[in-house]
């Protein structure tokens, strides 16, 4: 039982008011006592500066680090040289306008084919493809893109396909990532040997373009298609397993930016006041490694069909219930209405440890009925590892990253890299 108010800020899916009637959230409409804030649009705006002191919102402080690819980019680049077994799924990666002299000297020698991402790009929009010797002409070269090398994909029936998969951010410090166990498996909706563009890229709005496209094909579950691979022989735990790393290192990569930002924008109150549901798109190359092609910060918890729907409403749900289960702390809002400023909301939850006990009780009960696999902290074979990387990142200085805006209280402390 959640038990808690939720203000809904922006579009409403479907999906995302339906998981709050599950999760026993009372919807309001700039109810003042409201504990959860769920954001729900793709207009940036202030998430943070609104919020009560006892408030939890579903997006964390610069997030885009990793939801715009060439900060992405740059933070893996990074930690590469120092844990090459952990952040080795990102394919050979140039940020332009940056590194565009040494992008051309690849071009010329390797022999390979890349793809150029415009930064912002989403929907597939300004994506192309490209191999080495062909004259690479893009416009705009001014503006930041980054350009990889192309993965060759696993194939299901002659078809390439890459995965949704959706991630929790459930608090910062300490620091607790969780791995949905399904998603959504992309098919292009051609045949990956006729070489078109509905045959490379798997985006689901650009497939639908195709008019022999059948949406039913082209956007399946995990839950479907990993037991089909299961019997063609794949270690599926495996997979997992390897998908498991390249997701929590990607996070570590990118963690003391994010705490840093939540420090000024979302101080902790004695539990984590914002958490954020991502969409990791993962390619699986044809040796079954994942390969992270980008992270997505509002990814779409819209439906097509009815196994797609539950899907989402159970994550999203779960995710509710993990994150905000503060029915102890929401009664004592409603009680003293507009008694509570930063400084004593704080020393309540200090000195009221009920709450903090009860929403550790919900979430280890919500962990054995879902779906969300606790990634970090866990007994993963790279778990030792993790923590050296961790640690690294609060060493590293932090840079000026390309198409990042961070707090002014951290900008004025990084030095640029390029």
């Amino acid at each position: 039982m959640t038990g808690i108010y939720a203000t809904i800020e922006g579009g409403k899916f479907r999906s995302i008011i339906e998981a709050m009637i599950e999760a026993d959230v009372s919807i309001e409409d700039k109810e003042s006592t409201a504990m959860l804030v769920w954001h729900d649009s793709l207009k940036e705006c202030d998430f943070f500066g609104p919020l009560k002191p006892w408030q939890v919102v579903n997006r964390v402080p610069s997030i885009n680090i990793l939801c715009r690819k060439c900060p992405y980019t740059r933070v893996i680049m990074r930690m590469q040289p120092h844990f090459p077994n952990l952040y080795n799924f990102l394919p050979k990666s140039f940020i332009l306008p940056i590194q565009l002299k040494d992008f051309l000297h690849d071009l010329q020698v390797s022999g390979k084919t890349y793809i150029y991402k415009p930064d912002g790009g989403s929907l597939g929009c300004g994506i192309s493809i490209f191999k080495s010797g062909d004259k690479f002409e893009v416009p705009h070269i001014e503006k930041l893109a980054v350009v990889q090398q192309y993965i060759d994909s696993y194939l299901i029936d002659g078809t390439k396909f890459d995965l949704r998969l959706y991630v929790l951010i459930a608090s910062l410090n300490p620091l607790r990532i969780y791995v949905y166990r399904n998603g959504l498996a992309r098919f292009c909706s051609e045949k990956f040997e006729t070489g078109t563009t509905f045959s490379q890229l798997t985006n689901v709005s650009l497939n639908s373009e195709n008019p022999d496209c059948d949406i039913s094909e082209i956007s399946q579950l995990v839950s479907d298609i990993f037991p089909r691979m299961e019997a063609m022989g794949v270690d599926i735990n495996a997979v997992w397993e390897r998908i498991d790393n390249a997701i929590v290192s990607t996070i570590i990569a990118a963690h003391e930016f994010l705490s840093r930002s939540e420090e000024e924008y979302c101080p902790n109150v004695g539990y984590s006041r914002c958490f954020h549901l991502l969409g990791f798109d993962v390619l699986l190359d044809r040796n079954l490694n994942p390969w992270i092609l980008e992270v997505n910060n509002r990814p779409s918890l819209d439906y097509y069909r009815g196994k797609e729907r539950r899907m989402k409403v159970r994550a999203i749900r779960d995710a509710i219930k993990i994150c905000c289960s503060l029915h102890h702390a929401q009664m004592a809002i409603v009680a003293r209405k507009w008694a509570w400023n930063k400084d004593s909301w704080s020393t309540f939850v200090k000195e009221t440890p009920s709450i903090i006990e009860n929403m550790e009780k919900t979430r280890a009960e919500v962990e054995q009925n879902t779906l969300f696999h606790l990634a970090y902290p866990s007994n993963h074979p790279n778990s030792s590892e993790w923590e050296k990387a961790l640690e690294l990142t609060k060493k590293m200085p932090l840079e000026l990253l390309p198409g990042l805006k961070l707090p002014d209280k951290i900008l004025s402390s990084l030095k640029s890299v390029f």
